[in-house]
């Protein structure tokens, strides 16, 4: 988009007038020009020319300062927009965006007319944009700054020859070192010799060169990461009923499934993303708590989201694509185990995980919880609690099984210790009475001590636990804190009851 910075201000409104249009920045102590519409253009304007020179070209030029964190926030919102052609987009700052389209250019009938349509889109959006097709984002670039006329048949390296060398995305280093050897054209360093490349500008320009070629693999980061599995649908004409955008899912959730169970895995999360005429992006956002492979229950639960979200989707122009995005898959091992054990046990696994699921769903995936383990040694802190919806495949801590005859934890743990006063007939022996709640009571049978070590971390003390009956029959968990002999005098809590 060589008119980025002019076209979003003409879009906005803040060139209103006829002049020529120009936007510059200071380079050097000296202000010169980093964008031009296209009047200035068909003046003589160009970029990186001084505004000085600008100024004596055209004395009315309309000047404005640039912006490079609007345009950056522009070019964010133009590489949305065009996620609806396909998942994979990249942002190439200042002004370009790189588009994998790679297995959806036949929802648009073919490359061509997909790169076509992007263009011919964002023209009547006001932007000016130039695209190419290459099977390398180094020939891409270089095709769609460079490339004058209609490309001769013979390949992309006959295509790049022409070029100047700068095409390869080069610095001004590495750019002027090859003019300065000659080599003006893309054509001419192919039949170079490497050997003569040996600063680290030439390097670099040999990279580039393979790059382009498809020599040299190239990574690039998507504005979004790449679902690992999704679909895409495009309408003939917008919907805007919530009866057609679910019956759209219920073909993607088809088509993507296809994907999913040659993968051998299951969906745990997935995305809907409803593409709409007035350029805007709504998503719909679901979660399973084990990888599922049916459609039918994955459509139930954008039903559920649908219902909740019609008010909010606010789709006036109608909604022209949709796309499914596939963002956590989970291998499926083996067949979930029921829920109660025996074959008449009327709540199986897959059960729970559907009301879950559904429940999730309606009421949002962080208000439905399960109990979860933490491997630490402080019983206040062992048991917490996870979204139902995360990983239940998760390694987590396993309780000790003791014998059938003896209860080693309480049934009721509080949250925190309570204190107590107690007394012992000998130091670091269980009590013989405490008080707790302004009422004494009197210990009939005491077993213990279960000795806990406390987190060094934290600062915190040894504790001996003590099973203790009182008189009337209760049962308590207390524990000492600290050691008799000490600077500081050991204090006891009650920390469970026992049923």
């Amino acid at each position: 988009m060589p008119r980025l910075s002019t076209d979003r201000l003409l879009r906005a409104g803040r060139a209103p007038d006829d002049r020529p249009l120009a936007v510059y920045a200071k380079d050097a102590g000296a202000f010169v020009l980093t964008g031009v519409d296209q009047r200035a253009s068909a003046l003589g304007l160009k970029r990186a020319m001084s505004l000085a020179d600008a100024r004596a070209i055209y004395p009315s030029l309309n000047a404005l300062e640039a912006a490079p964190d609007e345009d950056a926030r522009t070019l964010d919102a133009i590489a949305a927009w065009c996620e609806r052609f396909t998942p994979v987009v990249v942002i190439d700052a200042p002004d370009g965006l790189f588009l994998d389209i790679a297995g959806c250019a036949h929802l648009f009938g073919g490359e061509a007319a997909l790169r076509d349509q992007i263009v011919a889109r964002l023209a009547a959006h006001g932007f000016t944009a130039r695209a190419a097709l290459a099977p390398t984002p180094g020939a891409a670039w270089a095709l769609a700054r460079y490339e004058s006329g209609k490309r001769n048949a013979g390949g992309i390296a006959r295509a790049l020859s022409p070029l100047p060398v700068e095409a390869l995305r080069l610095d001004e280093e590495a750019a002027s070192l090859l003019r300065r050897l000659g080599l003006k054209t893309i054509g001419q360093l192919y039949d170079a010799p490497r050997s003569a490349f040996t600063a680290r500008a030439g390097e670099r320009a040999m990279l580039r060169l393979d790059q382009a070629l498809g020599r040299a693999a190239e990574a690039l980061t998507p504005r979004r990461p790449a679902p690992p599995v999704f679909a895409l649908k495009r309408f003939l004409e917008p919907v805007f009923t919530t009866d057609h955008m679910l019956e759209a899912t219920r073909d993607l959730c088809a088509d993507a499934l296809v994907d999913v169970e040659r993968r051998g895995g299951g969906v745990r999360h997935a995305v809907l993303h409803l593409f709409g005429v007035d350029g805007r992006d709504r998503l719909i956002e679901v979660g399973v708590s084990r990888p599922e492979r049916s459609a039918a229950a994955l459509v139930r639960l954008f039903r559920e989201k649908l219902a909740q979200a019609a008010e909010n989707l606010n789709a006036e122009f109608g909604i022209e694509a949709a796309r499914l995005d596939i963002t956590l898959l989970q291998r499926i091992d083996a067949t979930p185990r029921d829920l109660v054990a025996g074959g008449g046990a009327h709540a199986s696994a897959a059960d729970v995980a559907a009301m879950i699921d559904l429940v999730s769903a309606r009421l949002g995936a962080k208000r439905v919880l399960r109990a979860k383990l933490n491997a630490v040694h402080a019983p206040e802190r062992a048991g917490a609690w996870r979204a139902a919806l995360s990983n239940a495949d998760a390694k987590t801590p396993q309780l000790a099984i003791a014998p059938a005859e003896v209860q080693r934890r309480p049934l009721t743990l509080f949250a925190r210790p309570q204190p107590i006063e107690a007394m012992a007939t000998v130091p670091d022996g269980p009590p013989i009475r405490f008080r707790w709640r302004r009422v004494l009571r009197e210990v009939a049978r005491a077993e213990g001590p279960e000795r806990i070590s406390g987190d060094w971390m934290r600062a915190e003390c040894a504790r001996d636990y003590y099973r203790i009956e009182d008189t009337q029959g209760r049962r308590y968990w207390v524990y000492r804190e600290g050691f008799y002999g000490e600077d500081a005098a050991p204090r006891w809590f009650v920390h469970g009851l026992f049923a």
